[in-house]
């Protein structure tokens, strides 16, 4: 169909479409009805968004679900698929080794052109709004679905376009809705762009030890077991915590619901639920673990689910502050 130009202003079709351009974009960015979404409701916009699977171990990808047998009933025991359509990320890619100090540290933030190329060669497209989908067989899946949330807000996608499926594939397959297992070989690359990390989101080490000088607020949420230097991760070479810091355990974070998927809780209930675990202030501050899953887990229920702003992650934790020589504490 041809636009009638007569009698219209130079640069009209120029404004017109413009204009078109940042209503779609408006648009897009309203499909999300918030920080976690559901089974029935990805299913109905499925078209809408892009569907984004991240798992750890991309073999499941093609594997059929596991099931067993409980009290008569069939119930689904381990992941196995994807949802039709969907993009792949393996979650190991999401940090790359760098040279701090002269010394080789892995599970490090990628640079942005790092990220950049990782994104374009899953295919991202730029602009259109992104469900997260983690297996949901453990609460680690939910922190890796969170790390690619913060690292995707990092380098510059508005949070109104991030959203996780809660749940994840558990929840999907619990559901009923079709599983695929194909496998997911992109065959180009897209043109998605990453801009410089965001400062608000990012704590450097010069900015930890700022803030333990000026008594500023910090967050330890690894497991309890770790913070209170009882267990270690083979990653980080000492038990103990950082000096200052204030405990947000993971086991606060997360449940089982009755499908067998682990999930993200409301709002409404993590207030009661930090209140009763002793966790007094959540932002602003730093928050920081062993190599930032489970801190980013902790930000994505404070920032985006709780709606609490300020709280900046240390992305390197544990294992880059002991590579570096700094001093840790223990209980």
């Amino acid at each position: 169909m041809k636009i009638a130009r007569r009698g219209l202003p130079k640069g009209w079709i120029g404004a017109w479409l413009f204009a078109l351009a940042a209503v779609t974009s408006a648009a897009q960015a309203a499909v999300l009805p918030g920080a976690l979404v559901t089974p029935p409701w990805l299913h109905d916009h499925a078209k809408q968004v892009q569907i984004v699977d991240i798992r750890d171990s991309l073999g499941s990808l093609t594997n059929d679900p596991k099931y067993a047998t409980v009290n008569g009933q069939k119930v689904l025991e381990e992941v196995g698929g994807h949802i039709p359509d969907a993009l792949s990320v393996n979650f190991w890619g999401l940090r790359q080794k760098h040279v701090i100090d002269g010394k080789k540290i892995d599970f490090m933030l990628p640079t942005a052109k790092e990220f950049e190329q990782t994104m374009q060669a899953v295919q991202l497209e730029p602009g259109k709004p992104i469900v997260i989908v983690p297996t949901g067989d453990d609460a680690t899946s939910l922190q890796e679905a969170a790390f690619f949330a913060w690292e995707l807000q990092v380098f510059g996608v508005p949070q109104e376009q991030i959203a996780i499926l809660n749940g994840g594939m558990h929840a999907w397959t619990s559901a009923g809705y079709d599983v695929d297992t194909d496998a997911i070989a992109p065959m180009s690359s897209s043109k998605w762009k990453a801009r410089a990390p965001n400062p608000a989101l990012l704590a450097t080490t010069a900015e930890v030890q700022a803030a333990q000088s000026a008594h500023g607020l910090l967050l330890d949420a690894r497991p309890l077991a770790q913070i209170a230097g009882l267990e270690r991760t083979p990653v980080v070479p000492a038990a103990g915590r950082l000096a200052g810091a204030y405990p947000l355990p993971a086991e606060l974070l997360y449940r089982n619901a009755d499908d067998g998927s682990w999930r993200f809780l409301s709002a409404h209930v993590y207030r009661k639920v930090l209140a009763g675990g002793g966790v007094q202030r959540v932002a602003p501050g730093i928050v920081y673990c062993n190599t930032g899953q489970y801190a980013a887990g902790a930000w994505f229920v404070i920032d985006r689910i709780m709606g609490r702003k300020g709280l900046r992650e240390y992305p390197g934790g544990m294992n880059e502050w002991e590579q570096r020589g700094l001093p840790v504490v223990s209980f």
